[in-house]
């Protein structure tokens, strides 16, 4: 499948990251949420980059994979929409004024584009049960074809594709 993703990462206790050569961050405990495309096939399709995003072993390629290499870091969550289209920075937009979520640093997770940031904080008072409500009427807007992903350390169950025939990986 092709399309739009954003995945829910929680932070279980303060960290410092060096994301490379945008500098160091002190990320407090929280969500964090990054958001991307995934408009190829294979490793780069939408099932491909999420299973990425799930792994802690890896080499470093992106901002995110900062973050999901950290055992305090823990990827919970993934929402998605099918698509061909690049959505990401209109998603991610709507996400940050709807979420009052703010880039980490200055184009952390953005660095094909001149938004802002594609790596960001929610807001500090949101439970994941909002949060992922939040997401999904924001993804509601971009076609039937959305859907959710619960990771299995998440309390929440696991909840299939919206409205989508396909049932991909679980996440």
């Amino acid at each position: 499948m092709r399309g739009t993703y954003t995945i829910v990462l929680a932070c279980k206790g303060t960290i410092r990251v060096r994301f490379g050569k945008l500098g160091e961050a002190r990320l407090a405990k929280g969500y964090y949420l990054y958001t991307g495309s995934a408009l190829g096939r294979g490793a780069v399709s939408l099932e491909g980059r999420l299973a990425r995003h799930r792994r802690r072993s890896k080499k470093i390629r992106w901002h995110v994979d900062y973050l999901t290499t950290r055992r305090k870091c823990t990827p919970t969550a993934a929402v998605y929409v099918i698509s061909r289209r690049r959505l990401e920075c209109i998603i991610n937009r709507l996400i940050c004024d709807k979420l009052q979520a703010e880039p980490i640093l200055p184009r952390l997770g953005a660095s094909d584009c001149t938004c802002n940031g594609h790596l960001v904080r929610a807001g500090t008072k949101v439970s994941q049960p909002d949060l992922l409500n939040q997401l999904k009427r924001v993804y509601s807007r971009f076609g039937p074809s959305s859907g959710t992903f619960m990771g299995a350390e998440s309390r929440l169950p696991a909840l299939l594709p919206i409205a989508s025939r396909r049932r991909p990986e679980r996440f």
